[in-house]
């Protein structure tokens, strides 16, 4: 009996490049999104402490250029954060999306894979088939000779 062949093994070998690449386009795309975390956090960190040091300054007396430049940067390290949340928002909806995209590459994934198991287990009968088949002639063949004797 001839070897085993998926029919569509080709196919199958093509989605799992497919389902690869996907997979790998996520983990990039949530590796920037948790340094963009990383980055938010950071700089909250860094406004809550320039914000103590504000106001341990003005315990001691502030002079009104040092309180000025205190409330630039406040308001500058505030627009950066906004500007980090809203690629954040952006990076976590394309997150979902290449999430889905996955999904489905690793359903095409499965059906075929599922469908190869379907043929092997065909090929397995039809091999059996023919094994016992091959035994019946055999057998047949030795009792025929036998007789003739």
């Amino acid at each position: 009996m001839k070897k085993f062949h998926f029919t569509l093994g080709r196919m199958l070998d093509f989605k799992n490049q497919i389902l690869d690449k996907e997979k790998d386009t996520l983990g990039r795309i949530r590796r920037k999104k948790n340094e963009i975390d990383e980055k938010i956090l950071r700089y909250q960190h860094q406004l809550e402490q320039s914000s103590d040091e504000m106001i341990e300054q003005q315990k001691h007396g502030l002079k009104a250029g040092e309180l000025l430049l205190y409330s630039f940067q406040a308001e500058n390290t505030r627009k950066y954060l906004e500007q980090l949340k809203k690629e954040q928002e952006a990076l976590a909806a394309e997150v979902e999306r290449q999430t889905d995209v996955v999904r489905k590459a690793s359903q095409d994934v499965s059906s075929l894979e599922k469908l190869k198991e379907r043929q092997w287990e065909q090929y397995c009968y039809e091999a059996n088939k023919a094994h016992q088949e091959e035994i019946l002639e055999f057998v047949s063949g030795r009792l025929a000779r036998s007789e003739r004797r």
